[in-house]
């Protein structure tokens, strides 16, 4: 394994997924959280926010061990396929368990799955980008 490029892609993916979380449920989706605070989810004081740091950094890390069991130095496309892959398995697969488990609107268990999987392709495009072969 090039340690290197592991640890790289580790923190800018950790750092990437921060900064699109935000987007996503800081901006994009912060009206429906609000409207579902104190009975769906802890309000926003309660929040166990060191938590989610926490399971961040350790997504991003298996996220980028398990891309490097299957690099083949494609790049980018690479990156892409495995995105959709883990987006799939991941984020659609878990909305919907959420949606039918939680008392949420299912337009939010439809955003959660597309934001997802499109946050999972941005991810493992930078992933393929940092372990991209270079060119000779």
């Amino acid at each position: 394994m090039n340690w290197k490029k592991f640890i790289i892609a580790v923190i800018v993916g950790f750092v990437a997924l921060l900064v699109m979380d935000l987007i996503i449920h800081g901006v994009i989706l912060c009206d429906t959280y609000e409207s579902l605070s104190g009975t769906v989810f802890r309000a926003e004081t309660d929040m166990k926010t060191w938590a989610m740091y926490i399971g961040t950094f350790i997504f991003a890390l298996l996220f980028v061990w398990l891309y490097t069991f299957g690099v083949k130095g494609k790049g980018v496309m690479e990156g892409f396929r495995y995105g959709v892959y883990i987006g799939l398995f991941y984020s659609v697969t878990s909305s919907l368990y959420m949606w039918a488990s939680m008392p949420i609107p299912a337009s939010m268990a439809w955003l959660w799955a597309i934001i997802g999987l499109i946050e999972m392709i941005i991810l493992g495009l930078i992933v393929g980008a940092i372990y991209k072969t270079p060119r000779a």
